[in-house]
């Protein structure tokens, strides 16, 4: 990953912002002495998470024992074929709103792009992370390709960070908000008591770093690093992207919420297309409140750089949380399955969008406020 933005970094052309300290990351080319060893090093991160989520799912059949590999693929009915469609149709609805969430972060920025080519954008970068086996994400893809459209790619770097954080806002609180509406859920032991706790922990931890990157101390900090040569990423590069978000929100409060409903409808979506794919598998109970208050776990933990795509880590945290409405294991994990199979699917539409690359407007970069920390 550090390769791949640092040749962003180096590559993209851009205009600097004046009277900010971030004009001069615009115009600095960091150096890599060995980008070569940088891949392989990044080729090899993605070979062994493959490696680990094929040993985790083979280790989750081989452990339980009322799971069968008969009991992975579920019953074909009349209604399998709608119920496809519409868990289908739902996931490229949730994938497009992430376009429109990304939309209203640069509005947040004050770095407006038009939702057509955000949408092209966002496609390719779901089909490079969900369908090619590479060792960078589609983020980086997005990162590329608007670059040449905003002032620098520091603000293309901080609308993808915080764009992807407001995930970890609303998750937590969908979660908790269901298991309020649905109070009986929280006699089920541990299950609720290990979602409760994932959503408390993820909202305990969000809210500290996003107390100390709105720091202006911690601000000039993160700034100054992307200045000096390191590329925005891993802990510098978050601390960036937040501290550009927080400063933007106290600027733009109004903006800031349309980003949180962007963020909440995407997520909404999602959770109507889990809720599909359990139709098909035949789960009884799960209701779109019990996905709403047991997905949003399930879809954090999944984030963990364990597995590839979260295989694995996300079938597990199924087979323990949907123990909370008594789901068979074998259930739980064709769930997790037939999940990532539809995120892939559907992500493979956007196959046209990476491979007729991207042209930046003729105009350039777009017009901006100064920022100020």
């Amino acid at each position: 990953m550090r390769f791949w933005v640092s040749g962003v970094l180096g590559t993209c052309g851009s205009a600097g912002w004046s009277g900010s300290t971030l004009d001069q990351i615009a115009n600095h080319h960091p150096a890599d002495k060995d980008p070569s060893s940088t891949l392989r090093r990044a080729l090899g991160s993605t070979w062994l998470r493959m490696v680990l989520s094929a040993a985790i799912l083979g280790l989750l059949i081989w452990q339980l024992p009322d799971v069968a590999a008969a009991d992975l693929v579920p019953t074909w009915t009349a209604a399998t074929p709608w119920w496809i469609a519409l868990a289908l149709g739902l996931q490229a609805g949730a994938l497009s709103l992430q376009a429109v969430r990304w939309e209203r972060v640069l509005m947040l920025f004050d770095q407006p792009l038009p939702i057509r080519r955000l949408l092209s954008m966002t496609w390719a970068g779901q089909f490079v992370s969900n369908v090619l086996p590479t060792a960078f994400g589609g983020d980086v893809v997005r990162i590329a390709r608007s670059t040449p459209d905003l002032d620098n790619v520091g603000t293309a770097f901080a609308s993808i960070t915080l764009e992807r954080l407001t995930g970890w806002v609303v998750l937590p609180v969908i979660s908790l908000v269901a298991l309020a509406v649905h109070p009986s859920l929280l006699s089920a032991g541990t299950p609720t008591t290990l979602a409760v706790a994932i959503n408390v922990g993820t909202l305990v931890a969000l809210m500290s770093l996003l107390a100390a990157a709105g720091h202006a101390a911690v601000g000039r900090v993160a700034v100054s690093r992307v200045i000096d040569g390191a590329a925005p990423t891993g802990w510098r590069g978050l601390l960036f992207g937040i501290h550009r978000g927080v400063a933007a929100a106290r600027h733009h409060p109004a903006r800031a919420a349309t980003v949180l409903a962007a963020g909440l409808a995407f997520q909404l979506v999602l959770c109507a297309s889990v809720w599909a794919e359990g139709q098909i598998i035949g789960i009884n109970g799960l209701t779109p409140l019990v996905v709403l208050a047991l997905f949003p776990p399930v879809a954090i933990a999944q984030n963990l750089p364990v597995g590839l795509g979260g295989l694995g880590v996300r079938e597990g945290a199924f087979v323990v949380l949907l123990g909370a409405i008594g789901t068979p294991d074998g259930q739980a994990i064709a769930l997790g399955l037939l999940h990532y199979l539809t995120t892939v699917a559907v992500s493979a539409l956007g196959a046209p969008a990476f491979a007729t690359g991207y042209r930046p407007s003729l105009s350039g970069p777009t017009s901006h406020e100064p920022f100020s920390e």
